[in-house]
């Protein structure tokens, strides 16, 4: 990949949720000229996520790294650089598996350095006294992770732009239908109306809409959709302090007062029909949590959530000169370190060390292929 040498370069970042939003500003922080091309500006994905920040149980250590590394850049941000992002730290109450595998994350997670502590069933309800006694852990207690969060992702994103913008990032409400080539290179993009929007690189942060327009230049993009059903109440008063993860039910409390809750964190199969699995799922969370008598449900929403294939972020290079890639599930999360990395590999060409791991060459059955350790065998 070369350098972008221009002391003010040309950066087309198509995409507008919170990963194209991330990269966005951050290269605009670094007085890059962008442009974000985008059909919706806060994404498709984004607004219907459950937005929990977090490291994630079950992930192997080289994946663990680069989420806690986010989570931390998410801190910085909110703390010092951008504090009006919607953001909320609360820590996680999570009794949502067995016993022997919670305790297994514990271990684990504790022998790498992060906050996650046992906790009897009194310092859940002290913690959060909203819920039942019937939906404690039956077993006597669960986990508490202090360093987690969560963020109203589709604001974040609109955040992120409009700092962008006034950092003079340009926004073009466009759809993407292929690159521009400038000889060997990715020159731009070209949108529906015949319009194209040239660059000295392209950054291609568009979800699900990556498999398509990278398949236009004969790449492919192991990445599918899945669909996740999520319930939001009206707006109440305080009932929530952090994220909770009970049997079959995640849930959390947003800035707005709305209470939202998914069978998982990234939302239940919707089912045959939607509008009877939001009711049930809703009528179950009345159960749950005391004093909501009167909560009322008022809408659900079905996301379609970025799923690659081996469940691991594709980040860098694309195989074609000017063009790099960002795609992933667990986008919230992942987005002020993927904003950082992709940044600084597009203006000056250096690879962060972390990117090792997700290349979109890892898909290729003819190159090196990733231990379950992280390491490359």
């Amino acid at each position: 990949m070369s350098t972008i040498t221009s002391c003010s370069p040309d950066v087309v970042v198509v995409g507008g949720g919170i990963i194209g939003a991330s990269i966005a500003w951050h290269l605009a922080a670094q007085d890059a000229n962008v442009t974000i091309v985008a059909e919706d500006v806060g994404g498709t994905a984004t607004p219907d996520s459950f937005a929990w920040i977090n490291a994630a149980y079950g992930n192997p250590k080289f994946y663990y790294d680069l989420r806690y590394r986010s989570m931390a850049r998410w801190r910085l941000l909110g703390d010092e650089i951008l504090p009006g992002l919607p953001l909320r730290w609360g820590g996680s109450l999570s009794w949502d598996m067995p016993p022997e595998e919670l305790e297994e994350y514990r271990k684990q997670h504790s022998s790498w350095g992060y906050d996650i502590v046992r906790v009897e069933r009194s310092e859940i309800s002290e913690r959060e006294p909203a819920f039942a006694d019937d939906a404690l852990p039956k077993w006597g207690w669960g986990l508490y992770a202090g360093e987690e969060g969560a963020v109203e992702a589709a604001d974040a994103a609109h955040y992120f732009i409009a700092d962008a913008e006034a950092r003079g990032a340009r926004v073009l409400s466009a759809e993407v239908t292929g690159f521009v080539k400038k000889g060997n290179r990715i020159g731009g993009v070209a949108t529906a109306s015949g319009e194209e929007v040239h660059g000295h690189h392209v950054v291609l942060a568009a979800g699900l809409g990556s498999v398509p327009l990278l398949a236009t230049e004969g790449i492919a993009l192991p990445v599918t959709s899945k669909a996740g059903l999520l319930v939001h109440t009206k707006p109440t008063g305080p009932l929530l302090n952090g994220v909770a993860y009970a049997d079959e039910l995640h849930l959390r409390q947003k800035l707005d007062g709305r209470i939202l809750a998914g069978t998982d964190f990234a939302g239940g199969d919707p089912g045959p029909d939607p509008q009877k699995t939001a009711e049930e799922l809703f009528a179950k969370l009345k159960l749950v949590l005391k004093g909501t008598e009167d909560l009322e449900l008022d809408y659900f929403t079905v996301g379609h959530r970025p799923t690659p294939q081996d469940g691991y972020p594709t980040l860098g290079a694309t195989g074609l000169e000017g063009l790099t890639l960002a795609v992933m599930h667990s986008g919230v999360t992942l987005a002020p370190v993927v904003g950082e990395v992709i940044s600084k590999l597009v203006l000056t060409g250096k690879s962060d060390p972390i990117l090792a791991d997700f290349s979109l060459d890892r898909f290729n059955t003819t190159s090196t292929t990733r231990r379950s350790d992280g390491f490359r065998a």
